[in-house]
């Protein structure tokens, strides 16, 4: 890497000195706590900030503006649409020519056995909006939404666990269901929309007497047809967890995590929004002629996985090799991990598995308890405070094309506790060097590993330029970072702003920022 360029913040020469630039972000006023908003990447072509505003029009429907923005962040146009009140954003997608993106109004009063659902979807071409809306059964629980050649797909959950497939045509009138099974325990997990393939994966996972047995991999035409469907059986004492999907020509490849079979039942309400159980290892799978392949991963058998572990497991994992040392034929102990979803990076020739690591933490508080009216001894009692999820690690795992697993790192970002599971992080390329980021604090973390996996930096740390040189961030909320195209991240977020020369003293944001390395 020749030399990072960062227009959100600073540029760095060769001799990595520090020259500020003019700072490339967006902002959109925060008015309300629970105030939706969200940023939809077209890639090369910019992409659309959505975000509710405080006005509603005469018929008291509330207004959210859909901005159009270019990869500078210059707002090209601004579109407000009036919606139902109390409406949430679930999910959106894009393609080529249309951006789709689903709401739900959960607060029915007067249909209780039903739930409503609005798409809003933008023509890029012909640069209009179109919004359509329809019911779902009651305690209907949406999933994703993905979009292809004018084709939207959404996935949903019942309330019994059965899943069903809901096909757009976003260009006419057209719309077909799909039901994948008859059975109430076949849950729809995760799906992935596919361009160059022109089709939908879908993962659903099979229960039998509220456990986990098996999951299926089904892909689909933008027809909603059946093209394809495969089936992972667990293996004992573990199971298939979150993953990511590539395609191999017309072989379906699956990566994902392995995880730890706890016995207990589960509920199928709210299964996709459970990242409780742990993972140890991964999981490579190629389903297709001439026969499918696995290949699994422990992490226990990866040499370098101990810089990824908490100093408390680091010191766990070295009593643990103490008390083996003269034992014959003693096997080293599981290693674990709590990830949220991971992602999949292409980089070179290899797939590049990553993973962000977290771990609840709580505390213990004690009280004293008089009685009634204080007129019986007091005695102690405890209870347990929940503090937040510490993202401490993030896991990189890089497999050739046959699934064989090249190289292992980690990076050790140390997040404060977040009382939200939301993505700390991203990859991406850039020329030959992967980049990994991370935000926090208003600051940019980041380091670099070229092909064979070795660092290339320590973890850099660099403050983002704000708008006005006399801005001063007193609060953040939400900061992530997400891919956008070329070797450009966008990070977004929530903060509170402080600037005693500005009319309105103190701002309330969202907020978009561009980073580009080069």
């Amino acid at each position: 890497m020749k030399r990072l360029l960062l227009i959100a913040s600073l540029f760095f020469a060769c001799m990595a000195t520090a020259q500020q630039v003019e700072p490339v972000r967006y902002e959109v006023n925060r008015w309300n706590k629970a105030q939706g908003a969200h940023f939809e990447s077209l890639g090369a072509q910019g992409g659309i900030m959505v975000s509710e505003t405080e006005k509603t029009d005469k018929d008291k429907r509330r207004l959210w503006s859909f901005a159009c923005v270019d990869t500078s962040l210059y707002e090209l146009r601004s579109d407000l649409i009036p919606l139902p009140e109390k409406l949430t954003f679930i999910d959106a997608g894009n393609d080529n020519n249309f951006a789709a993106f689903l709401f739900v109004n959960d607060d029915n009063k007067k249909a209780a056995d039903t739930l409503d659902f609005i798409v809003v979807s933008f023509n890029r071409a012909e640069k209009t909006w179109r919004t359509f809306w329809d019911k779902w059964p009651e305690k209907t629980v949406p999933l994703s939404v993905e979009v292809v050649d004018g084709t939207m797909m959404m996935a949903v959950n019942n309330k019994s666990g059965n899943g069903s497939l809901y096909f757009f045509d976003l260009a006419g009138d057209q719309s077909r269901v799909v039901n994948p099974s008859s059975s109430s325990s076949f849950v729809l997990f995760q799906t992935e929309a596919f361009t160059e393939a022109h089709c939908f994966v879908v993962a659903a996972k099979e229960y039998e007497n509220k456990h986990f047995v098996s999951t299926s991999f089904l892909v689909y035409s933008l027809a909603g047809n059946l093209q394809g469907s495969y089936r992972y059986e667990n293996i004992p004492n573990a199971n298939l967890g979150r993953m990511g999907f590539r395609f191999d020509g017309n072989n379906l490849v699956v990566i994902g995590t392995l995880e730890r079979e706890t016995g207990r039942k589960v509920n199928l309400e709210g299964i996709t929004e459970n990242f409780d159980k742990e993972s140890i290892g991964v999981v490579w799978m190629r389903f297709g002629s001439p026969a499918p392949e696995s290949r699994i991963y422990l992490f226990k058998d990866m040499p370098e996985i101990e810089h990824a572990l908490t100093a408390s497991d680091r010191v766990r994992m070295r009593e643990e090799k103490l008390r083996n040392q003269n034992k014959e034929n003693a096997t080293r102990g599981e290693i674990a991990f709590q990830f949220l979803s991971p992602r999949l990076t292409d980089f070179g020739d290899l797939t590049v598995f990553s993973a962000e690591a977290f771990m609840p933490y709580y505390h213990t508080e004690t009280r004293m308890s008089y009685g009634y009216y204080s007129y019986y001894g007091g005695y102690p009692y405890t209870y347990t405070v929940f503090d937040g999820y510490d993202f401490f690690s993030e896991i990189l795992l890089a497999f050739d094309k046959d699934g064989h697993l090249q190289w292992q790192q980690s990076v050790k970002f140390d997040n404060e506790l977040t009382y939200d599971l939301y993505p700390h992080s991203a990859e991406g390329c850039c020329y030959d060097e992967l980049v990994v980021a991370s935000p926090y604090r208003n600051k940019l973390r980041y380091t670099s590993f070229n092909m064979e996996g070795r660092p290339l930096m320590n973890l850099q740390e660099e403050k983002l330029a704000p708008i006005y040189g006399a801005d001063y961030v007193d609060d953040e909320h939400f900061a992530q970072i997400g891919k956008w195209y070329g070797s450009r991240f966008i990070i977004y977020g929530s903060q509170v702003i402080q600037n005693s020369t500005q009319p309105k003293p103190n701002r309330w944001v969202y907020y978009l920022q561009r980073v580009q390395y080069e």
